[in-house]
């Protein structure tokens, strides 16, 4: 049967991979997303490859939506197994990683995916087109900043989970080696105890005989 503790490793690793596939998916949304915040300087045509790129993104087949959605859907299944019974030393790491989760969802529904829906049929609300755009870079680039933060918080924990490990098993071996030197060294006197006593018994012989 397999132990809550390989569980909580198979959980970390999910986190990590799942939200290491969504970083990637969202830098190769970067090239667009450059010139629609960081550098505006470069005309209507860089806003325009930016919303041809969200309306493809957004009219994708659904399983395409669909697997980027499952994929996603790994990190909270890995956080929902390491809250389960977290250990007391992260378990407010842990229970701050699933916090930012939600959050980087929330953001990515709220504002990128409603984004995309606007791109499509051409309905911006309040703000123009190109300020639309720029609302699903900066979007996206707070969700990258979460994202990173959470896979450094992993990692960090993941490398804390076997520099425990290893501590805690040099420590059981040195208590086991000086339990066995302590239990060896008793046994020596009492050698040396017995052969005095041997000594002294052959003596007395030897003297009654005299």
């Amino acid at each position: 049967m397999v132990s809550y503790e390989s569980l909580v490793l198979v959980g970390s690793l999910l986190i990590i991979t799942s939200i290491s596939f969504a970083l990637g998916v969202i830098f190769g949304n970067w090239p667009y997303d450059y010139y629609t915040i960081w550098d505006t300087t470069q005309g209507q045509l860089y806003f325009d490859a930016a919303l041809n790129h969200y309306k493809t993104w957004g009219q994708a087949a659904p399983i395409i939506t669909n697997t980027f959605h499952a994929i996603l859907a790994l990190a909270f299944v890995g956080s929902f197994i390491k809250v389960f019974r977290p250990n007391e030393d992260a378990q407010y790491f842990e229970y701050g990683t699933l916090g930012a989760l939600v959050l980087a969802a929330c953001i990515y529904i709220s504002n990128v995916r409603i984004g995309i829906v606007s791109a499509i049929v051409g309905e911006w609300g309040d703000v123009d087109q190109n300020t639309g755009l720029g609302v699903i870079a900066a979007s996206e680039t707070m969700i990258v900043v979460i994202l990173l933060g959470i896979v450094l918080l992993q990692c960090g924990l993941f490398y804390a989970y076997f520099e425990d490990l290893k501590v805690k098993q040099e420590f059981y071996l040195k208590e086991l080696k000086d339990k066995y030197e302590a239990s060896e060294q008793p046994s020596a006197p009492a050698a040396k105890a017995t052969g005095a006593q041997t000594t002294k018994t052959r003596a007395k012989k030897v003297s009654k005989k005299a």
